[in-house]
Formats: C-alpha cells, sequence, structure tokens
C-alpha cells in the first residue's frame, strides 16, 4: 500500500515537470516566430545618399524657350552672281579687270586674241592645241626665252584669273577618256595657280551645213562634251562660261555668215564673245 501511494506521487511529479517543459517550449516557438520591433532605420552615408537618391527637383520656367535663329550674313557680290559653276550676266567690266588674267587655248583662242582687241591680259594659245598638248607640245616662248609648253607659261607668274578653251580638236575623243584628260591638266594648273579663279570655257557652236555634213563637229556631240565640261567645273570648284548660248544664233548654231569652215568665227563674234567674258565673272 505504501509503495503503491509513493508511485502515484512519483507520477504527479513527473507530469508537472513534463508540463513545464512543454510550456517553456512553447513560449521559445511564439518568441522566435514575433516580428522583432522596428527599429529607425540608419542614415545612410554621402556616398550612399548620392547613389540612390532620385533626380533633384527642377523649377519649371513658365515661360516656354524659344530658340532664336539669325539671318546668315549676306553673300558676297561673287557668291550672289555664281551659283555652282554658272555665271548670271552682271555689269560690262572694262579692259583693266583682266590685268592679272590669262587665256589659254588653241587656235580659236588664238583668233579671240587676234580680234577681240582685249590687250591686257597674258595669252597662251596655238593652231591644233589639245589638253594633252597644252602639258607636252613646246609651241611657245617663255619669259626667260626658252621653248615651252603652255602650262609652263601659264606657271610663270601668279595669276587671278584664267580662262581656258580646249576639246574642239578632241571632239572624236569618247567623252569620258576626253575629261579625264582635261581633268589632269587642270589639277596641274590648280596646283600652279591656287589663287586663280579658272573660267572653263564650252566648245564654241558650229554652223548648221558643219553638223549636218561631220560625224564628229555636230552640236550633238559638242552639247555632250559642254555638259561634262560643266560638270568638270562643278567637281573642280571652278566656273563654266556657256559660248554656245553666247555665239549661237536663234536655230542654235553658228551663223553661216559669221564663219566660213563652220568652226572658226568672224570679228563680229570674236567682239561678242569678248562682251560673254566681260558680263561673265566672279
Amino acid at each position: 500500500m505504501t509503495r503503491s501511494h509513493k508511485n502515484s506521487n512519483g507520477l504527479k511529479v513527473a507530469f508537472f515537470v513534463l508540463f513545464i517543459a512543454v510550456a517553456a517550449l512553447a513560449v521559445y516557438i511564439l518568441s522566435r516566430d514575433a516580428p522583432a520591433e522596428s527599429q529607425p532605420s540608419p542614415s545612410p552615408s554621402p556616398s550612399e545618399a548620392q547613389e540612390t537618391a532620385g533626380p533633384p527637383d527642377v523649377a519649371v520656367d513658365p515661360t516656354p524657350d524659344v530658340t532664336v535663329f539669325t539671318s546668315p550674313p549676306a553673300p558676297s557680290p561673287s557668291e550672289a552672281v555664281a551659283a555652282g559653276p554658272d555665271l548670271a550676266a552682271r555689269e560690262a567690266v572694262g579692259d583693266e579687270f583682266f590685268s592679272d588674267a590669262a587665256f589659254m587655248g588653241n587656235s580659236l583662242m588664238d583668233g579671240f586674241r587676234l580680234f577681240s582687241g582685249l590687250t591686257t591680259c597674258d595669252y597662251y594659245a596655238a593652231t591644233s592645241m589639245t589638253v594633252i598638248g597644252a602639258e607636252s607640245k613646246v609651241c611657245i616662248t617663255l619669259d626667260d626665252g626658252r621653248q615651252g609648253t603652255l602650262l609652263q607659261g601659264l606657271a610663270q607668274k601668279p595669276y587671278g584669273k584664267i580662262y581656258i578653251l580646249l576639246g574642239i580638236n578632241e571632239i572624236g575623243y569618247e567623252v569620258g577618256a576626253f575629261i579625264d584628260y582635261y581633268s589632269d591638266m587642270l589639277d596641274q594648273i590648280i596646283a600652279s595657280q591656287p589663287d586663280a579663279d579658272i573660267y572653263i570655257m564650252g566648245l564654241t557652236p558650229v554652223s548648221a551645213a558643219k553638223s549636218r555634213e561631220s560625224d564628229t563637229f555636230n552640236m550633238t556631240r559638242i552639247g555632250t562634251y559642254n555638259t561634262a565640261l560643266r560638270q568638270l567645273a562643278a567637281d573642280k570648284a571652278c566656273y563654266y562660261m556657256d559660248l554656245v548660248a553666247a555665239l549661237a544664233g536663234p536655230d542654235g548654231y553658228l551663223s553661216a555668215e559669221e564663219t566660213t569652215d563652220g568652226i572658226h568665227l568672224s570679228v563680229k563674234l570674236y567682239q561678242m564673245w569678248l562682251d560673254c567674258v566681260k558680263t561673265h565673272y566672279i
């Protein structure tokens, strides 16, 4: 009987201890899962603030920005007249305008020298001259007495203006080859006369009879050559002078009364040529 009572007391003690243990475990678990008390966030460092801060506030100007466009400077007289390689008609200049000019070319240019009356310039011209011959054909007397080419003559002193008339003697060439030769010659002239205004003169017109009878000396071919020369003038920053417009009659041909062979010009037409040169310049 005594032993049974002791066993009952022992069970009670064991049960009580187990209850206390379970309760303590429950309190521990609940306290661990409960959210931690919020703490104030530490202030960011200056560098952190710079990296994380948004864009600064921008004050809005109630008056919108207005871009003011000023007019470009007025073009110089030469810029106003010359559009690309073309030259518009202007008031005629006097002969003194050509005191720093050189005229280079073939027999047509030599006729201009003889019959235009312009004597204030220098001439470098020869019969049957071509763009290739201008560099290679010895045909003039240089200032030092030696014989030389047209290009050597041009290089003797600086010029302000250079007028070139070449091409009628190459009218049988393929136009691309002609322009290549002309371009090479032009590069040499530009290199020796970097400050000169260079005027490329288009081929002069031929008569209607000459144009009909010739497969080469005809206005269709001359027009093709002149179109290519005008483009070359644009490519080389030179100027183009349209001599067909200046010298042809209303039908677009050289007047039969103003030529003996359908190609070369009368004195009257050389005077008209001079008028064109005096009124088309920069």
